[in-house]
């Protein structure tokens, strides 16, 4: 599990891009090995076409909601304008435990506005927002409290929120959440729990990450 963990990447040159990369479960690959999670897919993709990366930094864990996601940023010792990139993705948890959508917007914003701070003023927009999977679709949520229906609904409406947050900040939005109801309940595209995707659901979200970062970065 990668928990609050520099990753290092193999590096080319001293100034190498820096990546910081926000979550829970999804971003740290809750199953999955290190290498197989969106954030290091994203990279090695990259690399592979030129790019060049100093380090990665996930800051993330398993059944983090945004509040807690919140307050383990917040005591990081990051300086204003050490990375280059970043990728956020939370609020599954937000909605597994039934908070309310005021709360996470609140609390959306005072990350947004957290990670633009460790990126810089020169980096201000190189932040991305990644839509919630829904989980509705996987076998664990056979068993579920909450009918399938329910849980579609409860997460349209916190992607709403990431949505329309991300366009008042002037921020990517990705929604990975569309192909997901399609194939993420599918055998291959989980992991033994039934319920966090394997590498291949995180090779579709770092390939649009990807297209994402080289149009912020130079090449």
């Amino acid at each position: 599990m990668i928990e609050n963990n520099n990753i290092p990447i193999t590096k080319t040159q001293t100034d190498g891009l820096k990546y910081l990369a926000l979550g829970d479960s999804y971003t740290i690959g809750e199953g999955e090995s290190a290498e197989n999670t969106y954030p290091l897919q994203v990279v090695k993709m990259l690399e592979k076409e030129g790019f060049n990366f100093s380090s990665i930094k996930v800051i993330a864990k398993t059944g983090w909601t945004s509040g807690e996601l919140l307050d383990a940023v917040k005591p990081e010792d990051i300086g204003e304008g050490s990375f280059d990139i970043a990728s956020l993705l939370i609020g599954v948890n937000n909605q597994y435990r039934g908070q309310t959508l005021d709360q996470f917007k609140k609390e959306l914003i005072e990350l947004i506005v957290v990670t633009r701070g460790f990126l810089g003023d020169n980096n201000q927009k190189n932040l991305v927002l990644i839509s919630i999977p829904d989980w509705g679709v996987t076998s664990f949520a056979q068993s579920a409290t909450k009918p399938q229906h329910q849980i579609k609904k409860e997460i349209d409406a916190f992607n709403a929120v990431i949505k329309d947050e991300a366009s008042k900040h002037g921020l990517h939005f990705i929604n990975i959440t569309d192909r997901y109801r399609e194939n993420g309940g599918l055998a291959e595209n989980l992991v033994t729990d039934g319920l966090h995707p394997s590498k291949y659901i995180y090779s579709q979200w770092a390939l649009q990450i990807r297209e994402i970062f080289k149009g912020m970065t130079d090449h």
